[in-house]
């Protein structure tokens, strides 16, 4: 007779109902048969464990891979923060347009907040860059750049708004990983052998200041507290 038929048998035999009673008499009766009958259930729930985290890790790569691709990560301070719309430009889909008029002259004439440099009176060798969509000519963001004669310094500030993202700024993205908190604005910032850079957003718009080789983390904080003044 088969071992089956026998664990049959023997429930029929002694009106054993409830699970925990036949699991109770089939160990007493046939210890090695269920010991064996456990090793190959604890094997399926390995090799179906693995299966399911293998499936999980595929579905979770599917999902993860192309919002990496289509969403860049921005994290220190630069990601999505629940933003809408995100927009990421190639390089191919805009333009660099040096303009005659400032920053501040373009805020005030388009009727912009966002935040500039005051040094028009006292900078000297200003020059204005519009990044402009070569799809609909839309301004993507702007970018200046000034000389300074009392601190011997050149400061470029760079503007957009914060769901656009341009190629040309993923490298400073990227490399700008320490953080620093002023004026409960979360700043990252980064040091290289050509200049310092630092980021932070305010009010739906995201702000690049670099300044040249020379100068440390102080002084960008000096510079965002000013720029955050100007409000």
């Amino acid at each position: 007779m088969r071992e089956e038929d026998k664990i049959n048998k023997a429930i029929k035999q002694n009106g054993i109902d409830t699970k925990s009673e036949i699991l109770e008499e089939l160990k007493r009766r046939y210890p090695q048969y269920v010991e064996q009958s456990d090793k190959k259930h604890s094997a399926r729930k390995r090799k179906f464990a693995f299966i399911s985290a293998i499936a999980t890790i595929v579905v979770c790569v599917a999902v993860i891979v192309p919002c990496a691709v289509l969403l860049p990560n921005r994290n220190n301070g630069t990601d999505n923060g629940g933003k809408e719309n995100i927009r990421y430009c190639k390089q191919d889909e805009y333009e660099k347009r040096y303009v005659q008029y400032t920053i501040g002259e373009y805020r005030e004439n388009n009727n912009r907040y966002f935040l500039y440099f005051d040094w028009y009176e006292f900078g000297e060798e200003f020059s204005t860059v519009c990044y402009i969509s070569k799809a609909d000519n839309e301004v993507l963001g702007l970018q200046e750049q000034a000389y300074l004669p009392q601190s011997d310094e050149v400061v470029q500030l760079s503007i957009t708004k914060s769901n656009i993202y341009l190629s040309e700024f993923d490298v400073t993205i990227l490399d700008c990983k320490n953080e620093q908190l002023i004026d409960n604005h979360k700043v990252i910032w980064s040091i290289s052998v050509k200049e310092a850079t630092c980021i932070f957003e305010d009010n739906g718009y995201r702000y690049f200041i670099q300044i040249e080789q020379g100068q440390d983390e102080n002084r960008l904080f000096e510079l965002v507290a000013e720029l955050l003044e100007t409000k």
